[in-house]
């Protein structure tokens, strides 16, 4: 089991607002529980699926303006507040934008899980608005063709757009995020799963 924990480090003047909507939108993603308001710039949610963790996680890191902390509770009968607060351990005082932590209850060295969100992050940050365009229908289950149709594009720039979005980056990154939180939760590694919207 899981819980995600962020922190808006943006500069908006309206962020109780925000972080409201934030929350109610991150809600809304598969998988993922109630996202629950913790002050003015705090928000978390425990989650059962590490594929849930990271499209909640990269969903995160493209807004910007959250530091992002995760905990990690392996096993069956989990506290759900315990795990809440190992994610807001991982956060820290000290966070910046775009960080992610990772803390285990067993205290193994999850290291290697924020490395790939920050290559992630990466990916995700460089992105223009055609390129967010084109990777979101991708990631919503459509295929190239279908999502150059909905641009009124051919596939040929559907599939520029996707390469200088870096959208063959973001699928490795998310197949190995799952594998590595499954690793994880379960302390047995696991097959990556499918990155939505890949056929």
């Amino acid at each position: 089991m899981f819980a995600v924990h962020a922190r808006y480090r943006g500069r908006e003047r309206r962020r109780a607002d925000l972080v409201r909507r934030s929350a109610e939108a991150l809600s809304t993603l598969d998988g993922v529980g109630r996202f629950e308001l913790l002050g003015v710039e705090d928000i978390c949610a425990v989650i059962d699926s590490a594929e849930a963790v990271t499209d909640t996680t990269m969903a995160l890191l493209s807004a910007g303006d959250w530091a992002i902390g995760i905990g990690v509770s392996p096993g069956e009968a989990v506290d759900p507040e315990e795990i809440r607060q190992l994610a807001t351990a991982a956060i820290g005082r000290r966070c910046r934008t775009g960080v992610v932590r990772v803390r285990s209850r067993t205290g193994d060295d999850m290291g290697d899980i924020a490395a790939v969100f920050v290559l992630l992050s990466h990916v995700l940050a460089k992105r223009t608005t055609e390129g967010r365009e084109a990777t979101q229908l991708m990631r919503g289950g459509m295929n190239q063709n279908e999502a150059a149709a909905e641009l009124g594009i051919s596939k040929q720039a559907m599939s520029q757009r996707l390469a200088a979005a870096g959208w063959a980056a973001e699928t490795a990154g998310w197949k190995l995020a799952v594998t590595l939180l499954r690793a994880a939760d379960t302390g047995t590694p696991q097959d990556p799963g499918r990155h939505p919207g890949i056929r």
